[in-house]
């Protein structure tokens, strides 16, 4: 009987108990499920904040701070500086020559007698220099007097090989004072400034070398001005061995030419004639042949005489 109470008492206490521990489980299951994250609040357009740029599309619009600059695009364009302007130079015919003249020492006395260029004037002597020029006489007239007595449209100046061995400075103004009288007095000419001819190895000294030619030369250069029609032209390119001097074999003394060679130094400078806004001096001619090699030394009497040249000042 006893345990039939006992029963009963335990079923009773089941029923009034069980909605509490059901309503506790409930509650305990609910507050170990994860919550779900809150929407964020909806802003309007104005207040919405701006994308950060990314590494590889940086925002322009973004201001520096003071201490940090952002450097200008260069948008300037690459530009080549203008060229000097060069000498155009062009083949001509000996009649270019009609209206020249030569000024030089005894390299140029070899090119009246024994080339080609018969139809040119020439203002030359042995031992001629840039010191001496302004109280030297040809033919009974100064380098002055010949330039005043006729207009002329080429000059040619080759000096220095007299003065080599003096102060290079010295024989340089010497010479650019020629040069500017000559303008002076003939405002219309083409100036030529021919550089001084080469001396074979054999013949170099401590006084005159082509060490110190090329010094002289170089200088002459630098008096060059294409835009005033002064112009420099240089032979030796004709007449050098691989080693930079005069060749042995058309020479019999060392600085002077064989005779038989100053025809092709007078075709050499046919073909190195100066063309004015690209207009050919006269009508072009085929180039000269080239010097062969001299199979015999030239009689005396080709030679030129050697009294007085190449001393100095």
């Amino acid at each position: 009987m006893k345990q039939c109470i006992y029963t009963v008492i335990l079923l009773l206490t089941c029923v009034v108990a069980s909605p509490r521990i059901y309503k506790q489980i409930w509650k305990n299951s609910e507050v170990s499920k994860p919550k779900a994250p809150a929407k964020p609040a909806v802003t309007s357009q104005t207040e919405k904040e701006p994308e950060k740029p990314t590494a590889e599309t940086p925002d322009s619009s973004q201001p520096t701070s003071e201490n940090e600059t952002t450097a200008p695009a260069d948008t300037t364009e690459t530009t080549t500086a203008p060229a000097a302007p060069v000498n155009n130079f062009v083949q001509s015919g000996p009649e270019y020559f009609n209206d020249a003249l030569f000024i030089g020492d005894s390299r140029t006395v070899g090119i009246r007698d024994y080339g080609t260029l018969k139809n040119a004037d020439y203002f030359c002597d042995i031992g001629l220099s840039a010191y001496k020029i302004d109280n030297a006489y040809v033919n009974g007239n100064t380098v002055w007097g010949t330039l005043n007595a006729k207009k002329y449209g080429k000059i040619y100046v080759m000096l220095g090989i007299n003065e080599v061995g003096n102060d290079i400075e010295s024989t340089v103004a010497a010479y650019r004072k020629l040069v500017d009288g000559i303008r002076e007095v003939q405002p219309d000419a083409v100036i030529y400034l021919m550089a001084n001819l080469h001396v074979t190895l054999g013949y170099e000294n401590n006084v005159i070398n082509n060490e110190r030619i090329n010094m002289l030369n170089s200088r002459i250069n630098e008096m060059a001005d294409i835009n005033k029609n002064i112009c420099y032209i240089d032979e030796n390119e004709t007449f050098d061995n691989t080693e930079g001097a005069l060749q042995d074999d058309i020479t019999s003394d060392g600085a002077h030419l064989l005779a038989k060679y100053y025809s092709n130094w007078c075709e050499w400078l046919c073909s190195n004639t100066l063309s004015v806004g690209g207009v050919p001096a006269e009508t072009p001619q085929a180039p000269g042949p080239e010097i062969p090699a001299a199979t015999e030394a030239a009689p005396a009497t080709t030679r030129l005489p050697q009294n007085e040249e190449f001393s100095n000042q």
